[in-house]
């Protein structure tokens, strides 16, 4: 569980980063909609997770870094429920946002959502 926690805080610096003033009640929602599934995830509730961010239709109005930030909690939410096609469904969504998306050589090292991202990684670059 400790990879885990070490990804909830990163998700969670990720998301101070992108505070601002002004923003959009789209993007409020968002963003309230992410710190809800990253607490979820960091309990260990993959399922409410996957759930609160399926509904968050909000999500694809929000900036880049937010939509990345919920498309990787779902990414690695279905990874661990061995929903492997979801996962890789859920990186290729990451890059198409940002291409040169990468994960951190901890996570890369993950024994499901390592080879999951290196496989949308590559289907990605072929379609380019």
């Amino acid at each position: 569980m400790k990879g885990h926690s070490s990804i909830v805080i990163f998700l969670g610096a990720l998301l101070l980063g992108i505070g601002g003033c002004g923003t959009s009640p789209t993007q409020s929602a968002a963003r309230a909609a992410v710190d809800g599934a990253r607490a979820a995830y960091g309990a260990g509730d993959y399922g409410r997770t996957i759930a609160i961010l399926s509904r968050a239709k909000e999500i694809d109005g929000a900036d880049t870094d937010t939509q990345v930030a919920a498309h990787k909690l779902l990414a690695f939410s279905y990874c661990v429920t061995n929903r492997v096609a979801q996962c890789r469904a859920e990186f290729s969504k990451i890059l198409d946002l940002n291409p040169r998306f990468d994960l951190s050589p901890a996570e890369k090292g993950h024994p499901i959502w390592g080879p999951a991202f290196e496989f949308a990684r590559r289907r990605h670059a072929s379609s380019s």
